[in-house]
């Protein structure tokens, strides 16, 4: 087996090296991935600044009481960065103050425990508190975790939980240790088996924070892909992809398709009277109505400007009617307020219903703006149905 000197500088070595490679391809990421990377940069680099100065401790080049005292309160520090860089990925909340508490904490105890001179007890309760720091990493990783990613969200946080485990163990060592460590360096085979999970299993875990990282990058192309910034609803590209699959399944099942075209009314008037992020505000709006009016199996997008377009699967014209009058009025009894003003909302709608061969995306599209057309000339706010 290596000894313990080793193992602890080859810890600290990974460490840095893993920083210095996260920290350089970080920029390249989206804001958001490119803040949770920084943190789990900064974390790993503390966490090897923990091993580093118990090295320089064992050399001399650094007093021991000031290892001992801080050694564990840095490395503590970078764990919960790397807990919150798994909150950054996931936009999850978390408090800054109450990771400074552990943080804090353990700077406390270890100041207080070098003080008494309890060399037995530190051992065991930084430990300890390594372990819960540990486990806190693996259930923000397991809970929660997004479809597309799940697995590898698995894998990491039950690694992690081993991890914990293992500090967990050597957090117990005096229960079962004929000789207690009395020491980080200590040599017995419990520190042996710490340290080389360490380092194998942090190797692990950071290359399955890199995928987990690339998971992400391609569910943001995706998103940035199919759905419009504004709204968060599918944009005219996705829907148009996902609709001809629906009609596809149609023709197959022989089931009627119905398809909404929307339009905001006086929508240049919104702009014009109360400003372009009034208008955002409406567009946002309407794209929350849809969302609250129209089925789970339905499909909706912005379609361009202030046009909307809905897809109903299996939902012939009677049906599809009615789902538009109660869009209709839904959208007229928003209130839709813009600081001290009220905005007037309303919407013209036209509907077109296929329940026969041609299942054509072109040709239902042509009906419903036409008969979108006829609402919008006939007095606005109002449906009308393609014939």
């Amino acid at each position: 087996m290596i000894d313990i000197f080793t193992l602890l500088a080859i810890i600290a070595l990974v460490c840095y090296g893993k920083a210095g490679v996260i920290f350089l391809i970080a920029s390249q990421y989206p804001p958001r991935l490119m803040r949770a990377m920084r943190c789990w940069a900064l974390g790993v680099l503390m966490m090897g600044t923990d091993f580093g100065l118990l090295v320089l401790s064992d050399l001399g080049i650094v007093p021991e009481p000031l290892v001992m005292g801080s050694a564990v309160t840095v490395g503590v520090g970078g764990a919960l960065l790397v807990f919150v860089a798994v909150q950054e990925i996931q936009e999850r909340p978390y408090s800054k103050t109450a990771l400074a508490v552990p943080v804090l904490l353990t700077a406390a105890i270890n100041a207080y425990l070098l003080y008494l001179g309890g060399s037995e007890l530190r051992i065991v309760i930084n430990s300890a508190i390594s372990a819960v720091v540990t486990f806190l990493i693996a259930f923000a990783l397991l809970r929660s975790a997004p479809q597309s990613g799940r697995s590898i969200y698995r894998v990491t946080g039950t690694l992690t939980m081993v991890v914990g485990l293992v500090w967990g163990m050597r957090s117990a060592n005096p229960l079962f240790l004929y000789h207690p460590i009395l020491s980080p360096l200590s040599g017995n085979w419990l520190q042996q088996v710490t340290f080389a999970v360490l380092l194998v299993g942090t190797g692990i875990i950071s290359l399955c924070f890199g995928l987990i990282f690339a998971e992400e990058l391609n569910a943001e192309l995706h998103q940035l892909a199919s759905f419009d910034a504004l709204t968060r609803i599918y944009n005219r590209r996705a829907f148009e992809d996902l609709a001809g699959d629906e009609l596809a399944r149609a023709r197959i099942k022989r089931e009627p398709v119905s398809l909404l075209m929307i339009d905001i009314d006086h929508f240049k008037q919104v702009n014009d009277r109360f400003g372009h992020v009034a208008g955002d505000v409406a567009l946002h709006r309407i794209a929350e109505i849809m969302a609250d009016c129209l089925r789970r199996m339905d499909l909706f997008c912005r379609y361009g400007g202030e046009e909307f377009c809905a897809l109903l699967p299996a939902t012939p014209r009677e049906e599809a009617t009615a789902i538009a009058e109660r869009l209709r009025v839904a959208a007229m009894e928003a209130r839709l307020r813009y600081g001290e003003k009220e905005i007037p909302l309303t919407v013209s709608i036209g509907v077109a219903c296929i329940d026969q061969p041609p299942f054509d995306l072109t040709a239902i599209k042509q009906h419903a703006d036409r008969a979108l057309y006829t609402a919008k000339h006939t007095g606005r706010n109002r449906v009308a149905v393609a014939g």
